[in-house]
């Protein structure tokens, strides 16, 4: 079941085309910089997946640079 979320998408690590990609790349980062939990999640009209903190997710929209997201995946 998808999660609707609220990030900046200023905040993103990175923004991959293919899904499994973003999730392979998302499993990496966390374990070479030890990093907090993660989420794999794609905007209503976005091509691209985006790699979030899931620390920074709002779950409501704060400022005008937040973007709706669908969590994909949490890493």
């Amino acid at each position: 079941m998808e999660t609707r979320i609220f990030f900046n998408p200023g905040d993103s690590i990175a923004n991959i085309h293919d899904y499994n990609e973003a999730v392979r790349k998302g499993q990496i980062f966390k374990r070479e910089r030890e990093a907090d939990d993660l989420v794999i999640a794609k905007g209503p009209d976005d091509e691209e997946y985006a790699i979030f903190y899931a620390k920074d997710a709002q779950s409501e929209p704060k400022a005008d640079k937040v973007k709706a997201y669908e969590v994909k995946k949490r890493v």
